[in-house]
């Protein structure tokens, strides 16, 4: 038997095999590479729109308190309740925040191409609120005032005492349930004066040590001018006035005989205190216009860090400064605007201003980065970034690095001149004012918004929010003026209350509003209301 095997060329054949396998293989890695630079592209907001062209939308994330609310996104209904992230196209997009029970939210915002967007602050009230009477302050005397009444900075804890009286009540808000704590001050406080009174041990004052002075009294004669809470809320600094005279006191409140008096300590008149870390071991003092810094804990004073101090603020132990500088040639002395890092060896300056300027200096931190903020006359400033470091000049490096430090805002004209600049709580805002009228930068967008309080009293509701009292009822607004509401619109009324112009609480829980009314028979009330839950 004879097989016929036909002539072929195999060495073509396997060309043209491995040739289609490289194609193939070739079109389905570029393919992948196409796909995931798609992926890649779509997650980062780039999309193509109907006319060709190539944009990116930006990311928003939104949260409630409460949560579970129903959104409306420019006219249109979100299947999803909050909290929710979406992303939107550039430009100006409408929210609109409700849920039964309570009122509604609703903002314009702008959205950027490639950036995120936080809406973190709106806030619900619940509506039909009752107020309730928590305690009497004055219950026992309805004559006395207050001497002085602080919410802490955590919103966990308010402090208060009454006109002469040497006990201060420390009330705990943590729970549904305040607690109030006695402290007695009679042995820690400057102005702190014995009554001639012979009264029973049961009656009488403490020392700082605790234990019963036999047959004595106290009573507190001085002015609390200002009380300022660490960050922990386990002391609170307080600057007290008495026969002519102010002292600076780090109350502990945990153990009052662990408290420091720093004027005496220290035995120097200082014009500024300011607590550097949580727990206010460490502060810094302005004297005589040096900044040292002192340690708490172990009573010490540092050497002097800057001279010729006119104005400082500090973000920790970060500080921005304002200071008297070398004088021109036969001319006016020129004030230098610059910074400090704690532990260095210098300072940096980063501007030399005119005498003649009316200058406002502050520091922020927000999510790790510092912002360095000034105003010179009605121009604005804003650098972010790390503060520079102090580096020895020479003649190999004769200029000062900035190169940590990007501009955000470069000389824009403010509408009046300030008389104030500071950051909100945790420093997200920058607020230049001028009595009710306020100018607020959104550090995260660099949006600036200009617009009138109801009130020179306003205040910080939470991070992001601002109140004021008007006419006994409590006003609230974002932090750029918009979606202000009346709290009392919403409260049932029982009760003939006079509302206080005393500062107000959100707990920490966000679930009680707390203030100070006044009833018909004169006594003082910490009165409370849910509004949330």
């Amino acid at each position: 038997m004879h097989v016929i095997i036909w002539s072929m060329d195999y060495e073509e054949k396997r060309r043209k095999q491995a040739l289609r396998i490289f194609v193939a293989e070739a079109g389905m890695v570029i393919s992948v590479i196409i796909i995931v630079i798609i992926a890649v592209m779509a997650a980062m907001g780039f999309f193509i729109s109907s006319n060709g062209q190539i944009g990116q939308s930006g990311l928003v994330q939104l949260h409630s308190l409460p949560t579970g609310a129903s959104v409306e996104l420019d006219g249109s209904t979100l299947f999803a309740r909050t909290n929710l992230s979406r992303t939107l196209s550039e430009g100006e997009h409408t929210f609109k925040i409700y849920r039964d029970g309570y009122d509604t939210w609703e903002k314009k915002i702008n959205v950027y191409p490639g950036a995120l967007m936080r809406l973190y602050y709106p806030r619900l009230f619940l509506q039909n609120r009752t107020a309730e009477t928590v305690l009497g302050l004055n219950q026992n005397d309805a004559k006395l005032n207050l001497e002085f009444y602080s919410p802490a900075r955590n919103r966990e804890y308010i402090l208060y005492a009454l006109d002469n009286d040497s006990t201060w009540h420390l009330l705990d808000m943590r729970g549904d349930k305040v607690k109030d704590r006695m402290l007695d001050l009679s042995g820690v406080l400057p102005g702190m004066v014995e009554l001639a009174e012979d009264l029973d041990i049961e009656a009488s004052a403490k020392t700082a040590n605790n234990s019963p002075v036999e047959n004595k009294k106290f009573k507190f004669e001085g002015k609390i001018k200002r009380a300022e809470w660490s960050a922990n809320a386990e002391k609170i600094l307080v600057e007290v006035e008495y026969a002519g005279q102010d002292s600076w006191v780090l109350v502990n409140l945990g153990d009052v005989s662990k408290s420091l008096d720093l004027t005496e300590t220290f035995g120097l008149n200082f014009e500024r205190v300011e607590i550097i870390d949580a727990a206010a071991n460490r502060l810094y003092v302005l004297e005589n216009q040096h900044l040292r810094q002192i340690d708490a804990g172990n009573k010490s004073l540092s050497k002097v860090i800057l001279n010729n101090v006119a104005d400082f603020s500090n973000s920790g132990s970060s500080v921005v400064y304002l200071k008297a500088t070398k004088e021109k040639e036969g001319d006016a002395t020129m004030y230098e605007i610059g910074s400090y890092r704690d532990g260095e060896e210098g300072s940096v300056p980063i501007k030399t201003v005119e005498d003649d300027a009316a200058i406002k200096v502050a520091l922020a931190r927000f999510y790790d980065e510092d912002y360095i903020c000034y105003t010179v006359d009605q121009k604005l400033t804003v650098f972010y970034g790390m503060l520079p470091s102090y580096k020895e000049k020479s003649d190999s490096d004769p200029e000062i690095d900035l190169s940590g430090l990007e501009t955000l805002i470069a000389d824009y004209d403010l509408p009046y001149l300030p008389k104030n600049l500071g950051a909100s709580p945790d420093g997200e805002y920058l607020v230049a004012s001028a009595g009710e009228r306020l100018m607020v930068t959104d550090l995260a967008t660099a949006e600036i918004a200009n617009y009138d309080a109801i009130s020179t009293n306003w205040k910080w509701f939470d991070a992001s929010m601002m109140y004021a009292l008007r006419d006994g009822a409590i006003i609230v607004w974002d932090f750029d003026g918009q979606n202000q509401r009346d709290l009392s619109a919403s409260r049932t009324e029982e009760k003939n209350l006079e509302t206080l112009n005393y500062p107000v609480l959100v707990t920490a829980n966000n679930r009680w509003l707390y203030y100070l009314t006044k009833n018909e028979g004169g006594v003082l009330q910490l009165t409370r209301e849910r509004i949330w839950g």
